[in-house]
């Protein structure tokens, strides 16, 4: 069957799906992350106006940058709020592997290990929130990567549309990826937003002693605290399909709910 005469068949669910990536080479945890948002939600009047204002360089956000500024903390906040009004039509993908692991393959060559952060599991990640939308529904994807050298050297722009789409004909699936953009920041409100999740993620995972936080990193832990507050940002993130890949043959699904709580015990009581 054609995928044109596919997609005349099924009805199409179109949808957008951002990825980034949270932590430097060698400082754990690294993860890696995506979310995918319906089209006609992403097209909604308060995301676009947040999206425009994004482009007009009237506001930013950058969570890695964040130190209590109070004009950035409303730009987070109102992001995280205006995305949450839709938390039941969005998905979230995040692996957490084991960089060091990668590191001590010495049988492998730097390409080849590389090629496994930036191009397998992004695929692998992304590949999962564009399948299984039932037999009754096609899904056409547009992919959106924050641009990054590593992105550019390997191609991913162009592998990840060709070996989506082969896993699509090879397994009977009924997706298309149809295009993917690499955007630098501050340019489109949904890299933004994957951005400040896995930024979230990561203050949750480390669960720092607060005697051990620079100022900087006491002003994200605060906030971590006061936007879990938000129960649909807290659901979203206690439901994410998380996993951690410590060099087995197989991704390892963790209940990310256990984190949260955790880190709400060092932090709040």
């Amino acid at each position: 069957m054609s995928s044109q005469h596919l997609f005349s068949t099924f009805h199409t669910k179109k949808i957008n799906v951002f990825f980034d990536e949270s932590g430097k080479i060698g400082q754990r945890p690294n993860l890696l992350g995506a979310i995918s948002i319906p089209r006609k939600i992403y097209q909604s009047e308060d995301i676009q106006k947040l999206n425009q204002l994004l482009k007009e360089e009237q506001i930013k956000i950058h969570w890695n940058k964040y130190n209590g500024f109070i004009p950035y903390k409303k730009n987070i906040t109102d992001l995280i709020n205006t995305f949450s009004e839709y938390r039941d039509y969005i998905k979230l993908n995040i692996i957490n592997y084991h960089h060091g692991f990668l590191n001590s393959q010495q049988l492998f060559q730097k390409e080849h290990r590389e090629h496994t952060i930036y191009s397998k599991f992004p695929e692998r990640i992304i590949y999962g929130l564009i399948r299984g939308y039932g037999s009754e529904t096609a899904v056409e994807a547009d992919i959106f990567i924050d641009k990054a050298t590593e992105y550019e050297r390997i191609g991913l722009k162009e592998t990840i549309l060709n070996t989506l789409n082969a896993h699509s004909l090879y397994r009977g699936e009924k997706f298309v990826a149809k295009d993917c953009f690499l955007y630098p920041k501050n340019t489109e409100i949904g890299l933004e937003l994957i951005d400040v999740l896995l930024g979230l993620m990561r203050i949750i995972i480390l669960n720092t002693s607060p005697q051990e936080l620079s100022k900087a990193e006491n002003a994200k832990v605060s906030l971590t605290i006061e936007l879990l507050e938000n129960e649909a940002l807290k659901n979203l993130l206690s439901e994410v399909k998380y996993y951690e890949w410590r060099g087995h043959n197989q991704l390892t699904r963790i209940d990310f709910i256990d984190y949260i709580y955790s880190f709400l015990i060092q932090h709040k009581y």
